[in-house]
C-alpha cells in the first residue's frame, strides 16, 4: 500500500522502505502542484490519453468508458499516488459519472472511517477545507500541495453532484496494534470501534500474497520473514476494510460506488478488489488502472516476471504525457 508521510512517520524507517515499493510510489515524491487552478488546467487543456480494455488492449473512447463506469456497482481506480496526470484523470471521471446519476458514491483511501464526522462536517458546512484537511493530518497526504491540487477537488466533485463521501480505510492505530500484536489485538473492541476496521475472514491468500512477499524481499535477503507477514497483516486490514466500506454504501442502496485506491490493492486483482468480490460476487467491479509508467503496446513486466497477467484489469487509462 501507498502511505501519507505522516504515516511514514509515525511507522518508523522500516515501514517506509516497504511502504514505498508497494504500489509503486516513487520513493521521491514531488510537490504536487498548488491550488485547485493548477489541477483545472491539466484538466481544460488534457494530454493525449490512450485507453485501453484490459483484456484485449482494444483502444476504448471517454464516453465509453463513463458508461461503463455508470453502469457498474462498483468503480475501483486505482492510482499511482504522484501521478499528477493521473488525479486529473480520477477527477473528471468522479465528475462525470457523478454528474450522471444521483445515487453514486465515492470513497477514499485517503481517509480514515473515524474521520466520516469531519468529512460530514465539511459536507455541512461546519469547517472549511483547510480546516478539514488539518484535522485529518491530509495537507501532504501524497506530497506538499497534493491534498489541496489533487484530493480536495474530488471531494468538491461529489459534493457539487450530491455524492455521497465516504471514509473508507481503518485507522492507523489499529493497523499498527495489528501488525505489532496479531488480528487479535483487535477482539477487545466494542461494536463502536469495531466498525472502523475489518478483520479479513479467512486471510488473502495466492498470488496477491506472494507479489507482497517478492516486493518486501527485494529490500534485501536479510528481511525477517516474521517482519513480512506483520506488514501483511496490515495489507489485509487496509484491504478489508476499504473493501467493507464499500460494502456498506452497497447496501445503503448508492451505486456506482467510486473507490480512490493505490493500485497494489487493485491492480492485478488486488487484496481490496479480491475483499469485495468474495463478499459481492455478482457485483459489477470496474478496475480502472492509472498507469503513469509505461505506453500502450509496451509490456508490463512484473517483480516475478510474468508479462501474461499484464491486462488484467478491466481498463487502463496510460497516463504518461506524450
Amino acid at each position: 500500500m501507498e502511505h501519507p508521510p505522516h504515516i511514514h512517520r509515525r511507522f518508523g524507517l522500516t515501514t517506509v522502505l516497504f511502504a514505498l515499493v508497494i504500489g509503486g510510489c516513487a520513493t521521491n515524491q514531488p510537490n504536487a502542484p498548488t491550488g485547485r487552478g493548477a489541477l483545472r488546467h491539466t484538466l481544460e487543456q488534457p494530454p493525449q490519453l490512450t485507453i485501453q480494455r484490459g483484456t484485449d488492449a482494444t483502444v476504448m473512447d471517454w464516453n465509453t468508458l463513463i458508461d461503463h463506469a455508470v453502469d457498474a456497482d462498483v468503480v475501483i481506480l486505482g492510482e499511482q499516488h504522484n501521478d499528477a496526470i493521473g488525479h486529473a484523470v480520477q477527477l473528471a471521471i468522479v465528475e462525470a459519472v457523478t454528474a450522471r446519476t444521483r445515487r453514486a458514491a465515492v470513497a477514499f483511501e485517503m481517509l480514515e472511517c473515524d474521520e466520516q464526522p469531519l468529512l460530514d462536517d465539511y459536507r455541512d458546512g461546519l469547517i472549511d477545507a483547510e480546516t478539514f484537511a488539518k484535522l485529518t493530518n491530509s495537507q501532504t497526504w501524497a506530497g506538499k500541495g497534493s491534498w489541496e491540487a489533487w484530493y480536495q477537488p474530488v471531494i468538491d466533485a461529489g459534493l457539487n453532484n450530491d455524492a455521497a463521501l465516504i471514509a473508507a480505510n481503518a485507522p492507523r492505530r489499529y493497523v499498527r496494534a495489528v501488525r505489532t500484536k496479531g488480528f487479535d489485538a483487535l477482539n477487545k473492541l466494542d461494536r463502536t470501534r469495531a466498525a472502523f476496521v475489518k478483520i479479513p475472514k479467512p486471510g488473502i491468500t495466492g498470488d496477491y500474497r506472494d507479489r507482497f512477499m517478492e516486493l518486501m524481499s527485494g529490500h534485501g535477503d536479510d528481511v525477517d520473514p516474521g517482519v513480512q507477514e506483520s506488514f501483511f497483516r496490515s495489507q489485509q486490514i487496509w484491504d478489508a476494510t476499504m473493501a467493507d466500506s464499500v460494502l456498506k454504501a452497497l447496501r445503503m442502496g448508492r451505486r456506482p460506488v467510486l473507490l480512490l485506491v493505490g493500485r497494489f490493492h487493485s491492480d492485478r486483482e488486488g487484496g481490496t478488489v479480491r475483499c469485495i468480490t468474495r463478499a459481492r460476487p455478482n457485483a459489477k467491479v470496474l478496475v480502472i488502472s492509472l498507469e503513469p509508467n509505461r505506453s500502450p503496446g509496451e509490456p508490463e513486466t512484473f517483480n516475478d516476471g510474468d508479462q501474461a497477467s499484464a491486462q488484467h484489469n478491466d481498463v487502463i487509462v496510460f497516463t504518461a504525457p506524450k
